[in-house]
Formats: structure tokens, sequence, C-alpha cells
């Protein structure tokens, strides 16, 4: 009888043991990603994600949920992309070269005025139009990568914080140039893509203490041990 009763303690204390190990919790992260999507009512939204420059809108990417745990720390990255596609019509009498800096500048602010990520993709071409002809060039591109990684000393943590979203304001504008000789002139269209990846560092909410498991297994032991010496009792009368 008597190693029937330690078995049953023996078990009690593993299963406690169990719970004891689960609550040891580790820091965990939690990653959310967007891409820029305006929807013009007069035309369908870019299968690219490509949307022609100048645009002031929003983009939004979803909060830390506070049940998870605490918050440690947040890792924002923004990734600005620019494509586009040029023409040059030369009038003048000889060839000339023409040097093209592609680029664009795209910012994001939260809340609005206060700016957080300014990013200027560049990238430069260099083109030769025949004298009194026309040149039409297509595949430019450019892109440009910001990080920031902030904990909660820092005042846009509180932006990330609670439910919803965090709304961005998002700019992006065409600044390229041309440079070049002779008479001729030129066009530039330019489209932009955005994307917002932010990754939460978190410590989880915690499973019962090991020492509130141990006592949990304990009690059940002795609750078990009671049942039986009841039972030895009844068999022994």
């Amino acid at each position: 009888m008597t190693t029937k009763l330690f078995q049953t303690l023996a078990a009690a204390t593993t299963l406690a043991g169990i719970v004891a190990t689960a609550g040891a919790a580790n820091a965990a992260s939690l990653s959310y990603s967007t891409q820029y999507q305006y929807k013009p009512t007069d035309e369908a939204a870019s299968a690219d994600g490509y949307y022609k420059t100048d645009i002031d809108d929003t983009i939004s990417v979803q909060k830390f949920n506070s049940k998870l745990g605490t918050l440690k720390s947040v890792t924002i990255d923004f990734l600005g992309n620019l494509k586009g596609d040029a023409n040059f019509n030369n009038t003048g009498n000889k060839a000339t070269n023409v040097l093209v800096n592609f680029a664009g500048n795209l910012r994001l602010e939260l809340p609005e005025g206060v700016e957080r990520f300014n990013i200027s993709p560049t990238q430069s071409y260099n083109y030769t139009v025949a004298a009194k002809s026309s040149k039409q060039v297509n595949g430019l591109s450019a892109t440009l990568a910001q990080t920031k990684t902030i904990d909660s000393t820092d005042e846009f943590f509180q932006y990330f914080l609670g439910a919803g979203t965090a709304d961005f304001k998002f700019f992006a504008d065409a600044t390229s140039s041309v440079k070049g000789s002779g008479n001729f002139s030129y066009g530039i269209n330019t489209y932009a893509a955005a994307g917002l990846t932010v990754t939460y560092e978190y410590d989880p909410k915690a499973v019962p203490e090991p020492s509130a498991a141990i006592g949990l297994g304990l009690v059940a032991g002795i609750g078990l041990m009671s049942q039986r010496k009841k039972s030895w009792l009844k068999a022994s009368n």
C-alpha cells in the first residue's frame, strides 16, 4: 500500500515539474509586413505595387497585441522602390550625350508632421541621342532601404501599442534631373512602390510559476493519498 502512495506522489510531482518547465518563458518575436496599395476610383489597383508619383497617402501596419506579453522593442524596415521610363527629343544638328539622374524621395510620418523615415533612391544613366531624332528608354529603377529599432524609452514606441493599426503618412515624390548639351527636350515618368515590415520583440506571458505548480502537484498527491487511505481502511474493516 505504501508503495502505491509513493507512486502517486511521484506522478503528481512529475506533472508539476512539466508545468514548471513550461513556465520558463523565452523572448519571442512577431512580424507584420505591408505593401503600399493605392486604390484609385478611376482605375484598377496596380498589379506590381508601383504607382505614379507624386503620392500623398497612408501605409498602415498592425499594432502589437499586449495580450501576448510585454513588448520590448520594435524594428521597422522601410523599403522604397522606383521605376520609370524616359523620352528624349534632340532637335540639334549633332548627337548629344544625356545624363539622367533617376531619383525620388520617399518619407514616412507618424503622427502626421513628425518625420520618421526619409530615403532618396537614386540611379544614374547615360544615353546618346542622335541628331534630329528621338529616343525612348525603359527600365529605369532605383532602390533604397532604411531600418530603425526602438525601445520603450523612445516616444515613437507608443504608436505601436494598443488595438488597430499604426497609420503612417506616406509621401513619394519624383526628383529626377537631366543634363546634356544642345537643343533637346525630355520627359520622365516615375512610379514608386513602398514596403513596410514591423518586427515586435516581446516577453510572452508566462504560465504558472514553478513554486505554484509544485504546490498544486503536492496538493493533488495528498488528495489522492487520502482517497487511497480511506479505501484501505474500508478494506481492512
